[in-house]
């Protein structure tokens, strides 16, 4: 959890970084557009900076997707979400930006995740363009980001949960899931019901029951007809069981 001293920190860049953006410039209100100068004054003092670099004019779905990503990453007192307009004409102001990631015109938008201010080793995200996806994907990382269906103390849970093999301390985790439980409100206790079930499916299943069941409810989602609330159902279930993955390095995507 981020303390107050990083919550500041990233109030404080994004309003210096948006007063200083010129008239007319296009960007996503709730990212931070950086440019060559401003990108390395930046991206050191922060915690986790997802960055999306990108035409300089972006448009279409893909942008629409980046727009409930920023929407959402309000939610994360971690994370910046910050853009790189890049020109392929005249100056091509930021191409150097690009050169220095390996990233293509014909690869927009890429997005790089940076930790800690490493600037030379970010996690890339190679999977399909869509808020869900990337937001999953931060999970992974460490990142919380609220995704719908998902309670962030719960996923903390599950994080624990996940990352020990003992028997006895997965019990405790469940013991503490349903304590907390009974006292939330009840729309919120039946997302956390599906946290519980979760675990216990874990203990009898094994682990690889989260991917298996991530893998059919994806599968169900892109071939059924189904109605809007049952897809959002079926939709809150794969973000809750992607809270139970296990983080990933970030220097392994680039």
């Amino acid at each position: 959890m981020a303390d107050a001293g990083s919550s500041s920190l990233l109030l404080l860049l994004a309003a210096f970084l948006h007063l200083s953006v010129p008239a007319g410039s296009l960007h996503t209100v709730g990212s931070v557009p950086l440019d060559t100068v401003t990108f390395y004054k930046v991206i050191p003092k922060l915690k986790y900076a997802l960055v999306k670099i990108d035409t300089q004019y972006p448009y279409g779905e893909k942008q629409d997707e980046f727009k409930k990503l920023v929407e959402n990453s309000a939610s994360s007192k971690e994370l910046l979400v910050a853009e790189v307009g890049i020109s392929d004409y005249g100056d091509k102001e930021n191409s150097e930006l690009g050169e220095k990631y390996k990233v293509e015109k014909d690869d927009f938008p890429v997005y790089l995740l940076f930790v800690d201010g490493d600037l030379e080793n970010p996690a890339r995200f190679t999977g399909e363009v869509k808020q869900e996806a990337i937001q999953q994907w931060l999970k992974t990382k460490g990142v919380w980001v609220g995704m719908l269906g998902c309670l962030e103390a719960f996923d903390f849970l599950a994080q624990d949960f996940s990352s020990t093999r003992s028997a006895e301390e997965r019990q405790k985790i469940m013991g503490k899931a349903k304590d907390r439980m009974e006292k939330l409100p009840e729309p919120d206790q039946k997302l956390a019901e599906q946290y519980h079930k979760i675990m216990s499916k874990m203990l009898a299943q094994g682990d690889p029951f989260v991917s298996s069941e991530i893998a059919r409810i994806g599968k169900l989602l892109e071939e059924s007809k189904m109605s809007s609330a049952k897809k959002m159902e079926f939709q809150k279930r794969q973000n809750i069981l992607s809270s139970f993955q296990i983080p990933n390095s970030p220097r392994e995507d680039l």
